[in-house]
């Protein structure tokens, strides 16, 4: 892995810093990783529930309920995250508009009700307990903030430092994805692990969908010119769906920046807008696949890894005692 610019190490110095000093950490006995997933996924419960279970792990999933209308996961889903795999619910909103344009349009009351209240007395019917928001697109003003930490524990702020003590003082938390759309190497990932142990601080991931390797592509770059990566070897991964991202150096994070797929011919894999030479080159390992999807083997990796380091809890035990 290529090393941390002096900004990254200050920022990473000042935070360790802090969280050495502070009075919550002094008191929890460990690190804590809490993990989250956004909208709405079948891969909930059919594969990263029992993959967390069998390192003692729990997560706290975000819904939105369109897709429980949608069929692509269920309330007795939801219910069984819930009361057998100790799951937190979340709410995502109804239907996952943009808040911040939602409210130019119709106001924050507007918002209120039909995407939050509604969303949560549909779950409480079900008896799922909802304590705590994720804005959708982790798009949010501080009026929209306000509103929501009124009626909620905390919500989520997008972080490239995901390592804190607890909420700040507007209730938001940091998160950082997990995603090939937000991609981290695994073996950073493993850094915020072990600098949260060594913290006692939390550690906040998130992501959508785990999904068997076979739907992601890894190769070596063989060349790259303008928008266009060329494959060692031929690309094999289906082209037709809509979503894939590539992460043209899989030893690399690269923040800000989402390299959507636009055409895969052969050994050729074209992205939209970007320049990749700025961001990979000839022998760098390179992986695409679906945006809002984690690979099973590194998902697997994080979560053992972070069973010998960390305590896991869903964001309601996490937050506790973390004194707002």
């Amino acid at each position: 892995m290529r090393k941390c610019s002096l900004p990254i190490l200050l920022a990473l110095s000042i935070a360790l810093f802090l969280g050495f000093s502070s009075p919550n950490n002094a008191t929890r006995e460990k690190g804590v990783l809490i993990l989250a997933f956004d909208d709405g996924s079948p891969t909930w419960l059919q594969a990263v529930a029992p993959e967390l279970a069998a390192v003692g792990g729990v997560a706290t999933g975000y819904v939105n309920n369109h897709r429980i209308h949608h069929g692509e996961i269920s309330f007795e889903d939801l219910v069984q995250l819930q009361d057998q795999y100790k799951w937190e619910i979340g709410t995502h909103t109804y239907n996952h508009f943009n808040a911040p344009d939602f409210v130019k349009k119709n106001g924050v009351e507007k918002w209120l009700t039909e995407e939050v209240d509604a969303a949560v007395k549909e779950l409480e019917e079900h008896e799922i307990e909802v304590s705590s928001l994720v804005f959708p697109y982790n798009a949010f003003t501080r009026e929209l903030a306000r509103a929501v930490y009124q009626r909620f524990t905390c919500f989520r702020r997008l972080d490239t430092y995901p390592i804190a003590d607890g909420r700040q003082a507007n209730g938001s938390v940091p998160g950082s994805p997990i995603d090939v759309a937000g991609y981290a190497p695994v073996e950073l990932v493993c850094q915020w692990v072990d600098e949260a142990a060594r913290s006692r601080q939390i550690l906040f991931l998130y992501g959508h969908h785990v999904l068997p390797d076979s739907e992601f592509f890894v190769g070596q770059v063989a060349g790259v010119s303008g928008a266009v990566l060329t494959s060692a070897e031929e690309i094999g991964i289906k082209t037709g769906r809509p979503d894939l991202f590539l992460v043209p150096d899989t030893s690399r994070r690269v923040l800000q920046r989402s390299f959507t797929v636009e055409a895969i011919e052969g050994k050729s894999i074209k992205v939209r807008g970007l320049d990749l030479t700025r961001f990979t080159a000839p022998g760098a390992s390179f992986l695409v696949g679906p945006g809002y999807g984690t690979r099973v083997s590194d998902f697997k990796r994080i979560i053992e890894y972070a069973s010998r380091k960390l305590q896991f809890k869903n964001m309601r035990d996490g937050l506790k005692g973390d004194n707002l």
